[in-house]
């Protein structure tokens, strides 16, 4: 089975069932085959429901609106109605998906949330839990009172159960296993333990996958959704190395847990886990970014995103939750992160997010660098990774002049400062400086989420134009000495913000006067 080039992930909820204004037809169900169709988006990973209650007619799981009469919720009354409708016709949710998939060539691969904490007799609560959930449940006062323990023999057989059905009754390309909805599944203490016991289970589903295959005559893959971090992995049980060793998985892809998407290097175990054992590894980044013109990544930063990846042996993006309906610059999107062999020559931003966290706390992010507090006599210095073969395109004459921006953060002008790059003298009487008061960072953060960086303030931008032979691939270093300090400004100035726009000689259309310079790619 060949390895997915980009995969897309719908969960099945936010950007379809919900969407469907009663009566659902069999055209609006197989949207989400047909929005991807023809682009490079090969693999369609499809979720089954919410994390214990599914969208499909079950015979195994309990299926939305079971048991049900009265609905509080507007949205989860539209999907019971969707569930209804589908019944009506003749299908559900999954199967309408999965035959699409098969008569359009994309393949299909339904999702399993493995966690779910909600409690007992709850909108969704699954049928595990209805009698004698005690049994089964890890027990301890809070978030995972009523959450899977997944030493319980119960619990392996009622999530097989799951899989099977799905395997014989709906044939998919595959399944995944999403470890990641709610990353958490032993009692405390006993996650070394677990650790042989969600072995076996994933184990488990290999077998079954080459067991119903063998009878269909066909192969299903299987593969899992996991933590970008590999000790984040290990303590919550997940033996990530072992399922690849063992064959137990096909490919595997890492979630990026934090706030923020960056385009620097990631973790390199799990590409070299999966280079080792012939199968591939893929990363699912954030969706944010602290940026002054966007609050999701931009298409440049995404081509930068993706040749970091390339250069570290990922095999590709394992992205979703793009604006719905799809627009023109999403379907950009999925076509160019599908191939970035294509790109490697278009014009890309590689940038620093800052730390995340409360702010004068430890942070949650310790190897990024921003923002650095600027004081006299004392000097910054931050790196910045570049993926592009930068010398192959030099030498065909096909690289412009870079673009480097460092954003300070209540910067004074009367201030001594010197700036270098790559060891090299960069002059302030050369830089394009603006600067503005009353900035506020499009990014939107929710509930506990915090940045230790502002949402709003004053900063000033220097912008230098490099020569494209300053420009190294690897690390570029960016130094900043802040010679001396007014001494009556007495206010915290911090670098906030490094950019560094690499530059080629595209083919592009000539930008009309009412263009953005940096559009969204999301909204």
């Amino acid at each position: 089975m060949s390895h997915p080039r980009l995969i897309y992930y719908n969960d099945g909820h936010h950007f379809h069932a919900k969407r469907i204004e009663p009566p659902a037809s069999l055209h609006m169900l197989q949207w989400p085959v047909d929005e991807v169709a023809g682009t490079g988006a090969d693999t369609l990973v499809f979720g089954l429901g919410y994390g214990d209650v599914y969208f499909h007619d079950s015979k195994v799981g309990r299926v939305v609106g079971q048991g049900q009469k009265e609905w509080g919720s507007y949205i989860d009354w539209r999907i019971m109605r969707m569930v209804e409708e589908a019944r009506r016709l003749g299908t559900d949710q999954l199967r309408a998906v999965v035959n699409r998939g098969r008569e359009l060539g994309t393949r299909v691969v339904a999702s399993l949330k493995l966690q779910d904490p909600a409690a007992p007799g709850s909108d969704r609560a699954g049928v595990l839990k209805q009698k004698n959930p005690e049994s089964i449940c890890i027990g301890e006062e809070g978030r995972y009172l009523w959450g899977y323990d997944f030493t319980k023999e119960a619990v392996h057989e009622h999530k097989l159960a799951m899989v099977r059905e799905v395997f014989e009754g709906y044939e998919p390309d595959g399944i995944e296993l999403d470890f990641m909805f709610d990353l958490r599944f032993f009692k405390t203490g006993e996650e070394g333990a677990g650790r042989q016991a969600m072995t076996e289970f994933v184990g488990q589903v290999r077998q079954l996958a080459e067991e119903v295959g063998k009878a269909k005559g066909r192969s299903f893959s299987v593969s899992a959704r996991v933590s970008l971090h590999e000790e984040r992995n290990h303590e919550t049980g997940l033996d990530v190395d072992t399922w690849l060793r063992t064959g137990h998985l096909d490919w595997v892809c890492a979630q990026d847990e934090r706030l923020l998407t960056d385009t620097q290097p990631k973790p390199s175990w799990l590409p070299q886990m999966a280079t080792a054992t012939d199968t591939s590894a893929y990363y699912r980044p954030p969706r944010r970014v602290y940026h002054e013109a966007v609050g999701f990544p931009h298409m440049e930063m995404y081509r930068a995103l993706q040749q970091t990846l390339h250069a570290g042996g990922w095999s590709g993006l394992y992205h979703g939750y793009l604006p719905w309906p799809l627009a023109d610059a999403q379907y950009q999107f999925l076509r160019e992160m599908a191939y970035p062999e294509t790109t490697k020559r278009r014009d890309k931003r590689y940038y620093l997010q800052p730390r995340e966290g409360a702010p004068d706390e430890p942070t949650t992010t310790p190897d990024r660098s921003l923002p650095i507090r600027l004081q006299s006599g004392a000097t910054a210095r931050v790196e910045i990774e570049v993926a592009d073969d930068v010398e192959s395109a030099r030498q065909d004459g096909e690289m412009r002049s870079a673009e480097l921006t460092l954003r300070i953060q209540q910067m004074c002008v009367d201030d001594e400062m010197v700036l270098r790059f790559n060891h090299r003298l960069l002059a302030l009487s050369e830089a394009e400086i603006t600067d503005e008061r009353a900035v506020t960072m499009p990014v939107r953060l929710y509930g506990a989420q915090q940045l230790q960086a502002p949402l709003a303030g004053a900063f000033h931008w220097l912008r230098f134009r490099l020569p494209a032979d300053w420009i190294h691939p690897g690390v570029n270093t960016i130094e900043l000495e802040m010679v001396a300090c007014d001494g009556r400004a007495t206010f915290q100035r911090e670098l906030n913000g490094v950019e560094l726009y690499l530059r080629y000689r595209d083919m592009q259309r000539p930008q009309g006067l009412d263009s953005s310079p940096l559009a969204p790619l999301t909204t």
